[in-house]
């Protein structure tokens, strides 16, 4: 049975999670700052070992599982989440951990005593109840917030810059710029000064958080990474053979105009309209640097990108939804079959050379 793309990021995310979440346990234990096990009182050396590392590994790998689910609950429902305040997210995301926490100590010490003692008797259950009612539980509670927060603070920061953005100025990669190979898409929203006068800019907002909170589903898809959000303007990349190699660059677009149109009845009653893209799609050898110093990023810099754009800035006078390079469209008939329409050869503002525009009206998602 064939994994999707999507299902293998939601296991690779799991794994990290639920290994972050062994290495904090052990972490824990090594600062000595509770032993789970301690009241439970077994005479011999061999067993309370067993005891403490079935403990550590059952814990956290419930643990980690349980707030993979949640973190993957989050990142389906952001959308309905952005509602919400921060405080009321904060109270039940706390809430929520003190309960699951809570209910996989319960289970982990009386399983442990079930499995590795050769009787459950009433001192051991009795030694169990003490722990609950120590000190140590509010340390479990405190690290494991602490600990948990952390990884869904990382993930935020991470899916904020974009995915690998972060690891990547960690690293410092691209503190000497670097060339790449990488294939752009500008994505716009039409007619955007009209619907801009029409709501007011607080209606309009909306319609834009509305618009790229859509878009997410098909950029995952896909496999794109979002550069930057302008505007009403977004612009994803992939490194070039991998945008190129499923035409995953066509496909987002088209992908983003099906969830748009399942969505028409919310739009139109919200707004009175169902929203409409432009895109422009180029690639080639750009220069990626860290750039800044208060707020650091990393930028891309080049032909390539500067192109995208002006491609997508034709898309008026043709009349398109869509244009892309001659270029991009013949590497991508080498691995793929699509209707593309031929149209003129255009010099760009800013380029000496002139370039073949192509579009296309549909594609197989």
């Amino acid at each position: 049975m064939r994994i999707s793309s999507q299902n293998k990021k939601i296991i690779k995310d799991f794994l990290i999670i639920d290994l972050v979440w062994i290495i904090g346990f052990h972490f824990f234990t090594f600062l000595q700052l509770t032993e789970i096990d301690s009241y439970i009182q077994i005479p011999r050396d061999l067993l309370l070992q067993k005891i403490k590392g079935f403990n550590l590994i059952f814990s956290s790998l419930v643990l980690g599982t349980l707030f993979g689910f949640i973190n993957l609950y989050i990142q389906r429902n952001t959308s309905r989440l952005r509602s919400k305040s921060y405080g009321y997210i904060i109270v039940t995301y706390s809430v929520v951990h003190i309960i699951l926490v809570f209910t996989v100590l319960t289970i982990v010490a009386v399983l442990s005593v079930s499995i590795f003692s050769e009787t459950v008797n009433r001192d051991n259950l009795e030694r169990i109840a003490d722990f609950f009612l120590s000190k140590n539980l509010l340390s479990i509670l405190v690290y494991t917030y602490i600990l948990s927060v952390c990884i869904f603070l990382v993930k935020v920061i991470n899916k904020k810059l974009g995915e690998g953005v972060l690891w990547n100025l960690i690293m410092g990669k691209y503190r000497q710029p670097k060339e790449d190979r990488l294939l752009f898409l500008f994505m716009d929203l039409k007619s955007s000064t009209t619907y801009a006068e029409l709501l007011g800019h607080r209606k309009y907002s909306e319609l834009i958080q509305d618009c790229f909170s859509d878009l997410t589903p098909a950029v995952s898809a896909c496999h794109a990474k979002i550069y930057q959000y302008v505007g009403d303007e977004a612009v994803l990349s992939w490194k070039y053979n991998k945008g190129i190699e499923r035409a995953d660059c066509v496909r987002v677009f088209f992908h983003f105009k099906s969830i748009l149109k399942t969505r028409s009845e919310y739009y139109h009653e919200t707004y009175g309209f169902v929203p409409e893209f432009k895109a422009g799609i180029h690639g080639g050898r750009i220069m990626v640097a860290e750039v800044g110093y208060l707020k650091r990023s990393i930028a891309y810099h080049g032909d390539a990108i500067n192109t995208a754009a002006r491609i997508q800035g034709e898309c008026n006078q043709f009349e398109r939804d869509i244009l892309l390079s001659e270029k991009v469209v013949k590497d991508i008939l080498k691995t793929n079959h699509a209707d593309f329409i031929e149209l003129e050869t255009i010099q760009l503002k800013g380029k000496k050379e002139k370039v073949k525009l192509f579009s296309i009206d549909r594609f197989e998602i």
